[in-house]
């Protein structure tokens, strides 16, 4: 009997910046500028920028031309700080996308991108806008109902590896802590549909927001936690002396290959942060096997 011949995936090569915070960070736009000039020397499938990018107001157009400059594929994450004063629209138009969830096809690899801006306070969710999920007594970061029903769809129909894109961490939790419930909803979906439809299983899941670098495993597949570019946040702001970023290349062979960059802190940040899972001024660079070839 002749077995089916397994499919070779192509490579997918993506250049990656999480959590620039320009509007914020005082030097956002030199750092996005050493992103965009040692990408340029490369080639890459699509450019990819994880959230909390700018402020998506007027202040911003200077570091948003920039952006709309780069003539490869742009994937755009939406961030929570990039509604601090606007609400999910005015964000999504000044970043150009169609959509606050999609899916896009890259290589041999889908490419499943989650907008997990919700917070949800007294039996209600809100989309986060002009900086309202600053609030008590709320769960932060939920997927909609209506978000969750497309992921179950996209992972039940794909046919490729899927690589699920979200700026809010999936599979991180505190130290000695359950993962929290707004990304167990998330993760019950991507465990239930492997099952179901093992060829388009998640292959890894990508993140920001925590401001550090981390690699965790959950689901079945590796978690990776992109480091911001420009700072690690603890009471303050404490920034790194690099612009830090990303290269990655998701292999024909299954394997993630980041290629990472190191830095250093310009002042060593409070002791009492000494405990903060991943606390770091850098990327690591490693090769990761994916869940599903």
């Amino acid at each position: 009997m002749r077995l089916p011949v397994r499919r070779r995936l192509a490579p997918a090569r993506l250049a990656v910046i999480a959590d620039l915070h320009f509007g914020l960070a005082p030097d956002a736009l030199a750092r996005f500028d050493a992103f965009l000039h040692a990408a340029a020397a490369r080639s890459f499938d699509a450019y990819l920028q994880m959230g909390d990018f700018c402020y998506s107001d007027a202040g911003a157009a200077e570091c948003l031309a920039r952006w709309h400059a780069v003539a490869a594929p742009r994937l755009n994450v939406l961030g929570n700080h990039d509604m601090d004063k606007c609400d999910k629209p005015t964000a999504m138009q000044a970043f150009g996308m169609p959509r606050r969830y999609y899916a896009a096809t890259i290589g041999g690899y889908r490419l499943v991108v989650l907008d997990l801006n919700n917070f949800r306070k007294d039996g209600a969710l809100y989309p986060y806008a002009n900086g309202n999920y600053f609030t008590d007594h709320a769960v932060w970061n939920c997927a909609d109902p209506d978000q969750l029903a497309w992921l179950r769809e996209e992972l039940g129909t794909a046919t490729d590896p899927v690589i699920l894109i979200s700026h809010q961490p999936l599979g991180f939790a505190d130290a000695g802590q359950p993962l929290p419930v707004e990304q167990v909803e998330v993760l019950d979906v991507v465990s239930e549909m492997a099952a179901r439809n093992p060829r388009g299983a998640v292959a890894a899941c990508l993140s920001g927001h925590l401001h550090v670098d981390r690699l965790e495993h959950a689901a079945g597949a590796p978690c990776v936690l992109l480091n911001s570019s420009s700072y690690f946040w603890y009471n303050g702001m404490h920034p790194y002396t690099n612009p830090l970023y990303a290269f990655l290349e998701f292999t024909p062979d299954g394997t993630l290959r980041i290629e990472g960059r190191s830095g250093a802190f310009v002042k060593p940040p409070p002791v009492a942060s000494d405990g903060v899972l991943g606390r770091s001024a850098s990327i690591t660079s490693r090769d990761l096997p994916l869940r599903h070839r």
